[in-house]
């Protein structure tokens, strides 16, 4: 007959009890310090005044997070953002990402960056576009856009951390012309996207169709990669980017590394809960 195991002392049983408890509430300790961190980390989102910008910023807000917005206007701050001060103690930063010692004060404590900067065209009509002085593509989505990963990857130096999520565009796999009318925004859009990648920061990029100013959570949201999708008309929300934008900021484990096209269809509207699903749609086969 086997052996059965001797019977626990009351010494012995109640100092396992002991550590259990002890073990308990070092990882609930541990949890809660997680979860605080989590709660302090501060996000700066750049473009915080332009049409998907300002909806990032405001969600992010509103979920309780500690955000900054880089602004070139205060006035249009104050109207979009619905700040009263508009200056740093309500989170707004004035400055140009065309002018990197603007950079630095937002920047600074920083743990994860939001780039929703983008050089915008005047059309009077289209195809007569032009950009304004200082607003170019090679401005703004390129040589701006490198300023705010030096910002961030500098004041980020010394803790290791820093998430970057990108809103880029679709698009970029096919050459434009020679008299392209958008000042070749997508070729300065496409290296940025390697520049980040290079970088060696956690990135995400989120590559959308076109972007139009409709309410989000109304469609289903499809994901993609190299321009695949084919969906008729090929457009998305700007409020369901940026929801996107803060669900990967969310959840960086599922987000990190990640680079897809984003576009929706008719269907079943992705809720915020199926947002996860959309991150883990977008990871490659």
């Amino acid at each position: 007959e086997a052996s059965r195991p001797s019977a626990l002392s009351p010494c012995s049983a109640a100092m396992l009890r002991a550590s259990a408890v002890a073990l308990l509430t070092f990882a609930c300790g541990l949890a809660s310090s997680s979860a605080s961190a989590a709660e302090a980390a501060v996000v700066v989102v750049t473009g915080a005044t332009g049409r998907t910008g300002s909806l990032a910023f405001k969600l992010l807000r509103d979920e309780g997070v500690e955000v900054r917005g880089l602004v070139r206007n205060v006035t249009k701050a104050r109207e979009l953002l619905g700040c009263s001060k508009c200056d740093e103690s309500e989170g707004i930063y004035v400055g140009d990402v065309t002018e990197p010692g603007s950079l630095v004060a937002p920047m600074r404590g920083a743990e994860a960056l939001v780039v929703a900067t983008s050089a915008v065209p005047i059309c009077n009509p289209f195809p007569k576009c032009h950009f304004p002085e200082g607003g170019s593509p090679l401005e703004v989505d390129w040589v701006g856009a490198k300023a705010q990963l030096a910002a961030f990857a500098n004041a980020t130096a010394a803790t290791g951390l820093g998430q970057v999520v990108l809103i880029s565009t679709m698009g970029t796999t096919s050459p434009e012309d020679a008299s392209d009318v958008f000042d070749h925004i997508s070729f300065y859009k496409l290296n940025f996207e390697a520049a980040l990648m290079a970088s060696d920061l956690p990135f995400t990029i989120v590559k959308p169709c076109g972007l139009v100013d409709t309410p989000g959570g109304k469609k289903e949201l499809v994901v993609g990669h190299d321009d695949d999708l084919r969906l008729d008309p090929p457009t998305v929300a700007r409020a369901d980017v940026a929801r996107v934008v803060a669900a990967a900021l969310r959840l960086p484990r599922s987000s990190r590394g990640l680079r897809f096209d984003l576009c929706s269809r008719e269907g079943t509207p992705t809720s915020d809960e199926g947002l996860a699903k959309v991150l883990e749609a977008a990871h490659y086969p």
